[in-house]
């Protein structure tokens, strides 16, 4: 009976691993994209114009509180964890939870791209920008990415005065 119940327990947790190093290589279908609000600063910021893919029927306030369309994985987990600590203030929590993220799934783009926004938010502008371009490096064909880390660079080179 011992090694029947170690055997089993051997079995449920090869399975456990196994699931959970999947899932943390997930990534969107190409026929889906991310949506992420502009940063929210306490200095007011001129608006940028919305990008053409951005529904404008959904307000500010729920596009923070929309996480990635990536259901079901590990790397969406931090994401919306991390999002829910950017909307309640704790900006360096949420820089450590997609950390955290990071570890689990370091390809992850949209993670990277949270983490570079975070950064841009704390007026960590160096670091916001090499962020960016390492998600840009992972995006891919997803243009929804690559237009926000585009933001991203081009508003930390504005905040820093690097014209």
């Amino acid at each position: 009976m011992g090694n029947t119940m170690k055997t089993t327990c051997k079995l449920i947790s090869l399975c456990l691993l196994s699931t959970l190093l999947f899932q943390g290589c997930a990534t969107y279908p190409p026929g889906q994209s991310a949506r992420y609000p502009p940063p929210r600063t306490t200095a007011p910021v001129p608006s940028q114009p919305p990008l053409p893919e951005q529904k404008q029927s959904v307000s500010a306030t729920e596009r923070v509180r929309q996480a990635p369309k990536q259901t079901g994985t590990i790397a969406a987990d931090f994401s919306r964890k991390a999002s829910l600590q950017v909307s309640q203030g704790r900006l360096d929590l949420a820089a450590a939870t997609l950390e955290r993220g990071l570890r689990i799934a370091p390809k992850n783009a949209i993670l990277w791209s949270q983490l570079a926004e975070v950064k841009l938010q704390q007026q960590h502008y160096q670091q916001a920008r090499s962020l960016a371009a390492k998600s840009n490096s992972l995006a891919g064909s997803y243009m929804d990415i690559v237009q926000k880390n585009q933001w991203i660079i081009e508003e930390t080179r504005r905040r820093a005065g690097d014209h």
